[in-house]
């Protein structure tokens, strides 16, 4: 019994409950031996697919009898669902010797059992690629600068535990046509937890038109928001805003606000803290600038909308996030956009948002004329002398 208590406790990230289920699977396969042959591993942990082969011939290194055993396994699943340290032998183990190896197979096992298409596998893999500088033996270093590949590599031992596994895919409220698998798994990585489950679509220009004022009504108040369009020459790229969008001559956001690519290639471009100009949104003003962006000021900005929608400024190496330059051009014109809110709309309505944004001293008629035409223009009637009617946006005139 002390013998038995005392393996228990070398198992430290699997139930009682998944280690019997898995002794039993095990000793099916086996017909009650304790020892697996290849043919039977191939049957058993399907999930490995095309790679079983060599894993198997892998795990039996360690045992001196050239079968392998249950127990032996579950040592290395274990290892697999614990901390980095433990995680990177185990990959090391079972997948091979160069992070060239360990990441190819891994991602081709992710994404086979999730169903993804051969083009995501060749593109998660160079986003791993080109996150990954890190020799094999300092792997734990690039899980904590990368921290989706750890997660897909756990979801395969997940899978040989009989875990159901969670492959961090957002369900989105309609089909995107700019973001495909890799690209939603790569940014709701990168999102706060509360903000992964689920995306709204706000707005897309193929389903609105081309219109500022239709982007406008869409997003203002309504939380965090991704902003991702194409442009005439191909790329892909766009921005997440922490705390979204109020119309007016303010930055919202945080550190939390992020840049990224998706195509020729995806990456992601942080926050440098240096600034807190984050996100804007602005309109009708002769001395503040008129459009969507963010990181920026006047005509220097990692990535800006003008407010005739047709096209926008994107400035290389921006102090705001990371070195990066989204557009590879200056000036953009804008092929298609969409807005998506990940998570939870506010629980604060608009116009509560915005009496909160303002001075209890003074009207928020008074203080932003702005952001109140936006209230009328979204329907919203106001009784104030302080108020004038906001002349038509561009594209509504």
């Amino acid at each position: 019994m002390g013998a038995e208590h005392s393996k228990r406790k070398d198992l430290k990230n699997i139930s009682d409950a998944e280690q019997t289920k898995f002794v039993e699977t095990f000793l099916k396969a086996t017909n009650n031996k304790e020892k697996m042959t290849k043919e039977q591993f191939l049957v058993t942990y399907p999930v490995i697919g095309e790679f079983a082969v060599h894993c198997y011939y892998r795990l039996v290194k360690l045992e001196p009898s050239g079968l392998l055993r249950a127990k032996t396994f579950l040592r290395i699943i274990d290892g697999g669902l614990g901390h980095f340290e433990t995680l990177a032998p185990a990959l090391i183990t079972c997948f091979g010797d160069t992070k060239e190896q360990i990441m190819r197979n891994v991602v081709k096992i992710f994404c086979e059992a999730n169903k993804f298409t051969r083009e995501d596998q060749v593109r998660l893999y160079e986003y791993f690629n080109e996150e990954n500088t890190k020799p094999v033996d300092e792997m734990e270093h690039f899980f904590s600068t990368c921290p989706l590949f750890p997660h897909a590599a756990q979801f395969i031992f997940q899978r040989l535990l009989d875990r159901p596994g969670e492959a961090k895919m957002p369900v989105l409220s309609e089909k995107s046509q700019l973001m495909g698998n890799v690209d939603q798994l790569v940014l709701n990585c990168h999102l706060p937890f509360d903000r992964r489950k689920e995306w709204t679509l706000l707005y897309a220009s193929v389903k609105h038109g081309h219109s500022f004022s239709q982007l406008v009504k869409a997003i203002n108040g309504q939380g965090p928001v991704f902003i991702v369009m194409r442009s005439m020459r191909g790329r892909r790229f766009g921005f997440f805003a922490s705390e979204g969008f109020l119309a007016g001559p303010l930055y919202r956001g945080t550190a939390e606000c992020f840049l990224f690519q998706l195509a020729p290639k995806i990456a992601t471009y942080s926050a440098t803290g240096r600034t807190d100009n984050y996100a804007y949104l602005n309109y009708q003003q002769q001395q503040h600038p008129n459009g969507i962006g963010i990181g920026g000021h006047s005509n220097v900005w990692p990535f800006f909308i003008h407010e005739d929608f047709g096209g926008g400024l994107c400035q290389k190496n921006s102090s705001a996030f990371e070195p990066c330059w989204l557009a590879e051009e200056e000036e953009f014109k804008i092929k298609t956009l969409e807005a998506w809110r990940p998570g939870d709309k506010p629980a604060k309505s608009f116009e509560e948002q915005l009496l909160e944004a303002s001075s209890p001293e003074r009207s928020i008629i008074d203080k932003d004329p702005e952001a109140r035409a936006v209230l009328e223009m979204a329907g919203k009637s106001f009784s104030s002398e302080a108020y004038r009617e906001a002349a038509p946006m561009l594209d509504e005139k």
